[in-house]
């Protein structure tokens, strides 16, 4: 076994923690984005599942309304209006749950915007450091 342990240091321990800093930085801020159009995804398809389970429920009403026409005895009358009741009560929770993901998408996103108002400009500078000029230690920015 040798003697001789390989020891990273200087300029390149430096380099090597502006770039982990960059790539967090882009993390945070790419899974702030992505989490805020999975919000608004989900909003639109909580909204389109319910378009189509209201279309149902009107035809389970409208299935009824024939039943009824035609004397079909009243217990599958009823169980039929019951469906339909039962699927449009549904409907404005589904409605709520739509709003607060788009309220979620709109915070994820002002978030987003907020992170980078706040860190945008340090990871710019990072990133952008000329030679020669060594970064402070990563310590002295995560309380900023």
């Amino acid at each position: 076994m040798s003697d001789i342990v390989p020891v990273i240091g200087g300029a390149l321990e430096k380099t090597g923690a502006v770039i982990v800093g960059a790539v967090r930085f882009g993390i945070v801020v790419a899974q702030l984005t992505a989490a805020s159009a999975t919000m608004m995804g989900l909003s639109y398809q909580v909204r389109s599942t319910f378009r189509y389970v209201e279309d149902c429920a009107t035809s389970v009403g409208r299935l009824a309304d024939q039943a009824a026409a035609l004397q079909v005895d009243q217990s599958t009358v009823n169980e039929h209006r019951e469906a339909s009741t039962v699927m449009r009560s549904c409907l404005a929770e589904a409605e709520a749950m739509a709003v607060e993901c788009e309220e979620m998408s709109t915070l994820f996103h002002e978030t987003a915007d907020a992170h980078i108002a706040d860190y945008g400009s340090v990871a710019d500078a990072a990133n952008n450091m000329p030679d020669g000029i060594e970064m402070a230690d990563r310590q002295f920015y995560s309380n900023r």
